[in-house]
């Protein structure tokens, strides 16, 4: 989880310096990701594509109940963003793509922290 909340700090830094919309949304995706990670007790990915993680997500945990479908969808939108070529013609995440992410992002990382910590 330390990964999860490294990447989460480095996002808001990214964000409230105006530096890069882009980069910013880079990090709330690994934040998630590096917190699926902790969820799945996985040391590397393997075989693994981020895909498949975010299946396994939904599967083991949304459909279930256990995390909103809210955080899903902003993990596939980061997954959609931060999969395409990062290109000139490429159109940017906007403010309120970071403003609407952020808030979803720290608090799923502290979820699964409070998860995984039986709280």
């Amino acid at each position: 989880m330390a990964e999860a909340e490294g990447f989460l700090e480095e996002a808001e830094y990214l964000y409230s310096e105006k530096l890069s919309n882009l980069h910013t949304l880079a990090k709330l995706y690994h934040a998630m990701i590096y917190s699926l990670f902790a969820l799945f007790e996985l040391r590397d990915i393997g075989e693994l594509t981020h895909a498949d993680l975010i299946d396994s997500f939904e599967r083991d945990y949304v459909q279930k109940g256990i995390f909103d479908s809210t955080v899903l969808k902003a993990m596939r939108f980061a997954y959609d963003i931060t999969h395409e070529c990062d290109c000139v013609h490429m159109k940017q995440p906007e403010d309120r793509d970071v403003l609407r992410l952020e808030p979803v992002v720290r608090s799923f990382v502290h979820e699964v922290k409070a998860l995984l910590s039986g709280q």
